[in-house]
């Protein structure tokens, strides 16, 4: 017989049934159920406030929403203002108005500048002062000096037409006393033919009554 067949000492078949008798013990009594109705009430509960804190969520949420949106407008409207501004900002700095303004303050370019050199305090070239009228081209004239320039010119021309007009009036006026005192003089002398001519006739006649 093999050892793993071997039996054992002190085996009694009526021990199992000892131990089994052993294990037996009372049940413990059933833990009392809550009822139906109190278990409805609060699942109610459960539910209801469940559904007030997801309504309360979704208006919380709904309410953040509108402020995105309105803070999202007044976001790019501050952008367009800002783009605005930094046009105009761009348009100030630019050369072009920067000579404008220059010539509005009376500021005229100058062909020969002279350089202060900082800190050493040294002067580079002679400063000579302009007249305005070294560069034309630079000079850029504002829009109340074009409109007085304007002005200028249309009264220039009004002044020269006026007195075209008047030049003319004295060249008539001229020409007209010119020709009257010639036909004064033409009178005067047809009017001293005719009194000689006269004398004339009476002398003969004079003579003629002498010789009868």
């Amino acid at each position: 017989m093999s050892a793993l067949w071997a039996p054992t000492g002190g085996w009694n078949e009526a021990e199992p049934k000892d131990r089994s008798r052993a294990r037996l013990r009372a049940v413990d009594k059933a833990a009392p159920r809550m009822a139906r109705f109190p278990f409805l009430l609060v699942l109610i509960g459960v539910f209801g406030l469940g559904m007030a804190g997801l309504l309360m969520l979704n208006t919380t949420l709904q309410n953040q929403a509108f402020q995105a949106r309105t803070l999202n407008r007044e976001a790019t409207q501050l952008a367009y203002v800002q783009a605005d501004l930094q046009n105009r900002l761009d348009a100030q700095a630019a050369p072009a108005e920067l000579a404008r303004r220059a010539s509005a303050l009376g500021m005229r370019p100058n062909p020969h500048p002279a350089f202060l050199v900082l800190p050493k305090g040294k002067v580079i070239g002679k400063a000579v002062p302009v007249t305005g009228a070294e560069v034309p081209s630079l000079i850029v004239k504002t829009p109340a000096e074009i409109k007085a320039e304007r002005a200028a010119r249309v009264a220039k021309k009004k002044a020269e037409a006026a007195e075209k007009i008047a030049k003319e009036k004295a060249a008539r006026a001229k020409a007209a006393a010119k020709k009257a005192a010639e036909a004064k003089k033409t009178a005067a002398e047809k009017k001293a033919d005719q009194k000689k001519a006269a004398a004339q006739k009476a002398g003969k006649k004079a003579a003629g009554r002498g010789d009868v």
